[in-house]
């Protein structure tokens, strides 16, 4: 299915903020339910070390993707994390975490000088795991009882992919 893919605009924040704060994404993410739209319109304030960007379906925003960029750190320029990977749960497995992704990458590798893109993933997110790995990410390390969740802790993997022409 083709996406729309865009960089993201403060209009977006209601769509956004539905997505950011679903039981799935928080079930996979660092934030925490019930956060005010306040959190959603900040985060899309214009940061020149941040790249967010929607895919949309018609005139549906049905993902969200983040890199932080470390453009103010000299010896860390080079070095990118993908901060968050999110989509609608009912537009799961259709590919919009992959435009997202591919958009990304594409990105860093074409126009931002980006060797290393970093990610951390929750140990259980198989599907997430499998993309990252097609995309050519590897696995660098695992971190123990990384988050906190509704029956405990949960680990987390540390990915990275390495741009050889850099």
């Amino acid at each position: 299915m083709p996406f729309t893919l865009r960089h993201a605009h403060q209009d977006d924040a209601p769509a956004l903020h539905a997505i950011l704060t679903s039981p799935h994404v928080v079930r996979g993410s660092m934030r925490l339910p019930f956060m005010p739209l306040k959190t959603t319109e900040d985060r899309l304030a214009h940061d020149r070390n941040r790249l967010q960007l929607v895919a949309l379906d018609g005139n549906s925003i049905v993902g969200f993707i983040e890199l932080l960029m470390n453009s103010g750190t000299p010896r860390a320029a080079h070095s990118a994390e993908v901060n968050l990977v999110a989509t609608r749960e009912e537009d799961q497995e259709k590919g919009v975490a992959r435009a997202l992704m591919e958009a990304i990458i594409a990105s860093c590798d074409t126009h931002l000088s980006i060797r290393r893109l970093s990610l951390i993933v929750w140990l259980d997110n198989t599907r997430a795991i499998a993309l990252y790995k097609a995309l050519g990410f590897q696995e660098e390390g695992r971190m123990l009882d990384f988050v906190r969740t509704e029956t405990g802790y949960g680990d987390a993997i540390m990915m990275a992919r390495i741009c050889k022409r850099h």
